[in-house]
């Protein structure tokens, strides 16, 4: 079994890599990950699927599906940005938090804002890591394409 483990292992390495592309093109999706720029992370996941995929089928295509993996994983790093700048944003909205004269803290409520209700709650941020999945799926499955033997 050992052997037959390290003469696949670049092999199921890219599988997996591959699952985890359709995997996170399948969260991307069903959380709505499609408006404006937000939708190279979608686009970059698919590519991603089809470049390992193409990379570990087709032996003639694997280092043309190294070099583009790379930039898959760049797209990780454009994604970081964009998620860093949407939580800088959403970290200027107010809330209130109620002290009395003893110092005792009571929950905290949204503070009224132009437009908005108060007790509206706020939007979530977005998870500023979370692209760098991408990022580190792309490297690995390039990783795996460069030390699989044709």
């Amino acid at each position: 079994m050992r052997e037959l483990l390290e003469k696949r292992f670049p092999d199921l390495v890219a599988l997996m890599v591959a699952l985890g592309f359709m995997t996170l093109l399948a969260e991307l999706l069903l959380t709505g990950h499609t408006e404006g720029l937000q939708v190279l992370a979608p686009v970059a996941a698919g590519v991603g699927a089809g470049l390992t995929a193409l990379g570990l089928l087709v032996p003639r295509l694997r280092l043309p599906s190294l070099a583009a993996l790379l930039l898959v994983g760049a797209s990780g790093l454009v994604g970081l940005v964009v998620h860093l700048e949407e939580s800088l944003e959403g970290a200027g909205k107010g809330w209130v938090q109620t002290v009395d004269e003893e110092g005792y803290a009571y929950l905290e409520y949204p503070q009224e804002a132009e437009g908005g209700q108060a007790g509206e709650e706020p939007e979530g941020n977005p998870p500023p890591l979370a692209p760098l999945s991408l990022s580190g799926l792309g490297l690995l499955g390039a990783l795996a394409l460069y030390v699989k033997r044709p």
